[in-house]
């Protein structure tokens, strides 16, 4: 037990340093994007901000720390030839993995978690302190400033009244929610543009309408609108349904089991097997890093922090990239698209851990 003990308390060590060192370079990239999404917000909006980012890329970055603690741990054992004595002790090889399956299965039970209840939340947090700032942005847009653009929304104006910056005039809008084959451009003499109750609201007098596709033309004198800004910032599909990656798992079980049409039906299943295959993604990359580590070794650290790196870039490449493209357009098993990968991997890491162990 003792040894047991020793191993996890190296792996902690190291695991524990790999997600300090990634947090810290992280910060100011997010820092920076945050500041774009909310550029009028102000020091509270952008500390509550900044902490739900990193929670959504902690399932993503978890796996990947750990990967690199189990290489770095075992690597060291090999290079101190600790490996060595603990097989001339007697012990069996495949025992001291113990330490790694038991961290791998609290952190993912971790993840699953964060995946399935608490990143599509941390999504919608995102989205509303965005909507807030948007609000912000919109309220305070500088004088000379005569257009404005968010998810496919479009509204720009000649000019703006300069005793009165909310009335615009010679103004073109654009609606986010339309479909691009029903969309309908609509040319106004004068707008009166404001938010007010968590929307924005324009009033528009003298109303042109224009359906491009079918060259309809329209006169419709005033024309009121109130567009929720959450809608601005993550507009809905033509269903009206949010997005599957904004929905817990639960929401999206009770959707599959009222959903009749079989292609969304497909791709909501595939988004709960995703989810599932990427928390236990840390038993393949034990499987993978150790004796990644005891074959390679101290004394070859920065190939080991290649390879290891490629190992993560290779498997979220396919399990999420390739994934979603064959369950969106395939006839594949979604069992089979959604675990692919990890099984693959899995059975490639088997003649890699043979040779390591042997070491």
């Amino acid at each position: 037990m003792k040894l047991q003990a020793y191993i996890l308390r190296q792996m902690l060590t190291a695991l524990l340093f790999g997600v300090v060192s990634i947090v810290v370079l992280a910060v100011p990239g997010v820092a920076v994007n945050a500041v774009h999404k909310l550029p009028a917000a102000d020091a509270g909006l952008l500390a509550a901000y900044l902490p739900t980012v990193l929670q959504t890329l902690a399932p993503y970055v978890l796996p990947l720390c750990f990967l690199l603690a189990v290489v770095g741990t075992y690597g060291r054992l090999a290079a101190d030839r600790e490996w060595t004595a603990i097989q001339m002790a007697g012990f069996h090889p495949l025992g001291r993995l113990l330490p790694g399956v038991a961290l791998a299965a609290a952190l993912s039970g971790t993840t699953w978690w964060l995946f399935a209840e608490q990143v599509p939340r941390l999504k919608a947090d995102q989205n509303a302190l965005i909507a807030r700032g948007l609000e912000r942005t919109l309220s305070n847009l500088p004088p000379g400033r005569t257009t404005v653009e968010f998810h496919g929304f479009f509204l720009r104006g000649a000019w703006r009244d300069p005793r009165d910056p909310d009335i615009w005039h010679d103004v073109y809008m654009r609606r986010a929610e339309e479909e691009p084959s029903d969309r309908i451009d609509l040319f106004a003499d004068r707008a009166h543009i404001r938010t007010e109750g968590g929307a924005l609201r324009v009033d528009l007098d003298g109303v042109r309408a224009v359906a491009p596709g079918a060259g309809v033309r329209s006169e419709q004198g005033s024309v009121q609108y109130a567009i929720p800004l959450q809608e601005l910032v993550a507009p809905r599909r033509s269903s009206g349904v949010p997005r599957p990656r904004y929905q817990t798992v639960e929401e999206l079980r009770r959707r599959i089991e009222h959903e009749s049409d079989p292609v969304r039906r497909r791709r909501l299943e595939y988004e709960v097997h995703k989810r599932a295959s990427l928390s236990v993604v840390y038993f393949l990359f034990l499987l993978l890093g150790a004796p990644t580590g005891l074959i390679l070794r101290r004394g070859n650290q920065l190939a080991a922090l290649a390879i290891s790196s490629g190992y993560g870039i290779g498997y979220y490449a396919l399990s999420m990239n390739l994934g979603a493209e064959l369950a969106g357009h395939t006839d594949l098993p979604v069992l089979l698209v959604a675990w692919g990968p990890t099984a693959l991997g899995a059975l490639a890491s088997l003649p890699l851990l043979r040779a390591g162990l042997r070491r």
